[in-house]
C-alpha cells in the first residue's frame, strides 16, 4: 500500500500536469495580482490630512480629475426625499365605524321616540344621553317630531353623505374642513328644514379620520426619489487650491484631496469587489483574445506567464507613480514595448488597451491618464517594429517620451491649463517617461530572455554577428562548413520570406546548424580541401557513427554557449531521422549486415516550419554542388527530386507545411541556385597555365 497513490492522489497529479490547469493557476495568479493592485492603496500619499484638522498650507490639485462628489449627492438626495409626502391609504374598518356611528345615531333617535313618556323634555334627554354623536336643539327636535316617512329620508341621506365624504379620504386634523364640506353639499340637496338640521348633525358628527400613513408606501416612495437623483459629477482642475492655509479641512475638502490622490481613501469592501470584477472582465477579454487571434501565444505557458509578468509588473509601477509622483511619469510602454519584442507586436497592440484602463483605474478613474497612457504605449509598440540593437530601445523610449509629451498637452489644452507652470511642468514628465521607458526595457529584457530561454530579434541579431565565439571558430577551424552555413542560410531564409515564416530565426538557426563539425572537421567533405579523405580508411559503419555524432557534438555545444533552445532545435531538426545515404548503400554494396536504423539521424523530425526549411535547404544545396553541369532545368529536378524523396520518408510530417508552401520552397531555391551556380567564362591561359587535376572523391556527406 505504501507504493501505491490513492486515486484523489492520481487524479490531483494528473490536473497539475495538464496544459488546462497550469493556464488556469497563471490566470489565478494574474487576478489577484491585479486585484491587490488597483484594489489597495499600499502607499500612504504625500499629504496627510484629517476632517476637522487646520490645513498648514495651501494644496494644490496635482491634475485634473472628474470625480463623483458624494457629499453634494447625498444632500439632494434627503432633499429629493423629504420633498416627498407620506402616503395615506384609506382604513375599511374606520369607513365602517362612521357608517356604524349613523346607525346607531338613528337606532337611539327610534329608542327615544318610543318613549312612553308624555313629557318632550324626557325623551330629549334619553336621546342627548344616548345618542353616539352630539346633537343640537333643532338637530333634537327635529329627531323627535318628525314623521316617519321624512325620518327615514333623513337617515338615509346621512348615510350617503357620510359616505361620501369619509370616501374622499379625511386626513387626521382635517375634520372640520370636512365638516364644513359636507355642509356645504348639504345645502345642495333637495332637503330642507328639519330634515337638513337632522342630516347636517348626524352627518359631521359621524366624519372620522380614515386616513393613515402608508409608511412602506412612503419609504417606497423616497427611496425611489433619492435614486432619481443623478450622482453629480465635479472636476478638480489643475492647480486649483483645494484647501488654503489655515482653513478647517471638511468633508468636502476630504472628498476632493482623495479624488486626486492626496489623501488615503478608506478601505471599501464594495470598491474592492467592483475592481476584481474590472480585473477578472478584462482577464476574460483578453483570454478571448488570446484563444483567437495567438493561438501560439495561448497555447505555450511560458509565453503567457511573460504576458501576465508584463501586466501586472506595470500595474504595480502605475500604483506607486500615480501615489507618489506625477501620473504622466508613468512608464506603462516599457510593458507594451517589451511584450512585442518578447510575444507579439499585435499582442502588445491589445495590451496598450488593458494597461491604459489598468493605469485609469489606479488613478481613480482618470480618463486624461487613460488616453496618455493608450497613445504612448501604441507608439512604443510601432517604435520596436525594427531593432537591431538594444541602444534601439532608448530611441524608442524617446519617441515614446515625444508622443506622451504631445498627448499631455493636448490634455492639458482642453482643460485650459495654463503653459507655465503646469503644461510645461506636465510635458517635462511625459518626456520623462519615455527616458525611464528605455531605461525599464534595456535593463529588464535580457532578464526575461534568459528566464524564459525566449528568442527575440535583438538575440537573433546578436547571435548572427560573425565575432560570435562559435562562428569565429567556424571560420577558422571549419571554414568550409561556414560557407556551407552561409550558402544555405541565404536559401533557407529566402524560401521563409516567401512563405511568411521567420526569416531572421532561419538565418540564424543555419549559422549554428552544423557546429557539432567543429570537434571533427576533416570529417565532412566540405572541410577536405587539400588534405586525404579520412573515410577511405574507414568502415561504413563507423563512417556512419563519426558522422552522426556531429548532432550530439553540436547540441552540447549549444549547451555550453547557452543558444536559446529555438535556435538549438535547427541542430538536430535539420537533420531529423534521415538516412545517410551514402555510407549505408557502401555498406550494402560490401556485403556487410545492414541494419537501417544505424544508418539514420537520431531525430527529432522538423517539428516548425524554420527547421523543415533548413533541412531542405541544407539537402539541396550540397546535391546541386555536386552537380557537374548545373543547368536551372536540372536544378530543377534536383530540388524537386529532394523535396519529393524528403516527403515521401516522412520527414515532413510534424511540421505545418502545406503543399503550397513546398511549391514556392522549391521555386525559391531553384532561382537562387540557377543565379548561384551560373555557366562561367572559361580563360584559355589559365586554363593551359594550370591545367586541371581530377581528384576522385565520395559525395558529400552532410
Amino acid at each position: 500500500m505504501d507504493g501505491i497513490r490513492p486515486k484523489w492522489m492520481e487524479f490531483l497529479l494528473t490536473l497539475a500536469r495538464s496544459s488546462l490547469s497550469r493556464r488556469l493557476a497563471i490566470g489565478v495568479g494574474t487576478f489577484i495580482a491585479l486585484t491587490l493592485f488597483t484594489g489597495v492603496q499600499y502607499l500612504r500619499p504625500r499629504n496627510e490630512l484629517a476632517a476637522g484638522q487646520v490645513s498648514p498650507r495651501d494644496v494644490e490639485a496635482p491634475r485634473t480629475v472628474d470625480f463623483i462628489d458624494h457629499v453634494r449627492t447625498e444632500e439632494l438626495r434627503q432633499r429629493a426625499a423629504r420633498d416627498i409626502q407620506p402616503v395615506y391609504t384609506q382604513s375599511a374598518q374606520v369607513n365602517e365605524q362612521a357608517r356604524q356611528v349613523v346607525l346607531n345615531t338613528f337606532a337611539t333617535i327610534a329608542r327615544a321616540r318610543a318613549v312612553t313618556s308624555s313629557d318632550q323634555a324626557a325623551r330629549a334627554a334619553v336621546l342627548r344621553r344616548e345618542s353616539p354623536v352630539s346633537l343640537d336643539n333643532p338637530a333634537v327636535l327635529a329627531a323627535l317630531t318628525l314623521d316617519p316617512q321624512p325620518l327615514e329620508v333623513a337617515k338615509n341621506t346621512a348615510l350617503s353623505v357620510v359616505e361620501r365624504a369619509m370616501a374622499e379620504g379625511i386626513r387626521s386634523g382635517d375634520v372640520p374642513r370636512a365638516q364644513a364640506g359636507v355642509r356645504v353639499y348639504i345645502r345642495s340637496l333637495p332637503i330642507a328644514g328639519r330634515v337638513m338640521s337632522l342630516v347636517s348633525a348626524v352627518s359631521e358628527g359621524g366624519l372620522q379620520p380614515n386616513l393613515i400613513v402608508d409608511q412602506t408606501a412612503t419609504q417606497l416612495q423616497r427611496r425611489r426619489a433619492m435614486e432619481a437623483v443623478n450622482p453629480v459629477r465635479s472636476r478638480v482642475l489643475r492647480g486649483e487650491i483645494l484647501v488654503r492655509r489655515g482653513e478647517v479641512v471638511t468633508e468636502a475638502h476630504m472628498q476632493k484631496l482623495g479624488a486626486v490622490g492626496l489623501v488615503a481613501q478608506p478601505f471599501s469592501w464594495v470598491r474592492f469587489a467592483g475592481m476584481a470584477l474590472i480585473s477578472l472582465l478584462l482577464l476574460m477579454v483578453s483570454s478571448f483574445y488570446m484563444r483567437q487571434y495567438q493561438p501560439e501565444i495561448w497555447a505555450a505557458d511560458k509565453l503567457l506567464l511573460v504576458w501576465s509578468l508584463g501586466v501586472v509588473l506595470t500595474t504595480a509601477l502605475a500604483r506607486i507613480v500615480v501615489t507618489r509622483f506625477n501620473p504622466y511619469l508613468l512608464p506603462a510602454a516599457a510593458g507594451t514595448m517589451l511584450i512585442a519584442v518578447l510575444l507579439r507586436p499585435r499582442l502588445a497592440l491589445f495590451t496598450a488597451a488593458v494597461l491604459s484602463l489598468l493605469a485609469a483605474l489606479v488613478a481613480g478613474g482618470d480618463v486624461r491618464l487613460a488616453l496618455v497612457t493608450f497613445i504612448g504605449s501604441t507608439v512604443g509598440v510601432y517604435a520596436t517594429k525594427r531593432i537591431s540593437h538594444r541602444t534601439d530601445l532608448v530611441v524608442a523610449g524617446l519617441r515614446v517620451g515625444a508622443a506622451t509629451a504631445l498627448a499631455v498637452t493636448a490634455v492639458g489644452l482642453l482643460d485650459q491649463l495654463p503653459w507655465y507652470p503646469h503644461l510645461l511642468s506636465d510635458m517635462a514628465f511625459g518626456l520623462g517617461s519615455g527616458v525611464l521607458v528605455g531605461v525599464i526595457a534595456i535593463g529588464v529584457l535580457p532578464y526575461l530572455e534568459n528566464l524564459f530561454g525566449l528568442v527575440t530579434p535583438i538575440k537573433l541579431l546578436e547571435l548572427s554577428d560573425p565575432g560570435h565565439p562559435m562562428l569565429r571558430r567556424l571560420q577558422m577551424e571549419a571554414p568550409g562548413t561556414y560557407h556551407h552555413s552561409i550558402m544555405v542560410a541565404n536559401l533557407a531564409e529566402a524560401a521563409a520570406d516567401a512563405i511568411g515564416a521567420d526569416g531572421l530565426l532561419v538565418r540564424v538557426g543555419t549559422y549554428y546548424h552544423d557546429v557539432g563539425k567543429l570537434r571533427r572537421p576533416a570529417f565532412f567533405a566540405e572541410n577536405q580541401a587539400g588534405i586525404e579523405n579520412p573515410h577511405d580508411k574507414m568502415a561504413p559503419s563507423l563512417s556512419a557513427l563519426t558522422v552522426l555524432a556531429h548532432v550530439r557534438d553540436g547540441l552540447e555545444y549549444a549547451r555550453e554557449h547557452k543558444l536559446p533552445e529555438s535556435v538549438a532545435d535547427f541542430i538536430p531538426e535539420h537533420h531529423g531521422t534521415s538516412l545517410i545515404t551514402y555510407f549505408y548503400h557502401q555498406a550494402k554494396e560490401r556485403g556487410d549486415t545492414v541494419d537501417e536504423d544505424g544508418f539514420r539521424y537520431e531525430g527529432p523530425r522538423p517539428q516548425s516550419r524554420e527547421t523543415a526549411i533548413v533541412m531542405l535547404a541544407d539537402a539541396v544545396e550540397g546535391a546541386v554542388r555536386a552537380l557537374k553541369q548545373p543547368t536551372p532545368d536540372r536544378i530543377e529536378q534536383v530540388v524537386r527530386r529532394i523535396i519529393r524523396e524528403k516527403l515521401e520518408d516522412g520527414q515532413l510530417d510534424e511540421c505545418d507545411l502545406t503543399f503550397r508552401d513546398l511549391d514556392t520552397i522549391a521555386a525559391t531555391f531553384t532561382r537562387l541556385l540557377a543565379s548561384m551556380f551560373h555557366p562561367r567564362v572559361e580563360y584559355p591561359d589559365l586554363e593551359r597555365d594550370f591545367p586541371r587535376r581530377r581528384v576522385t572523391r565520395p559525395a558529400p556527406v552532410r
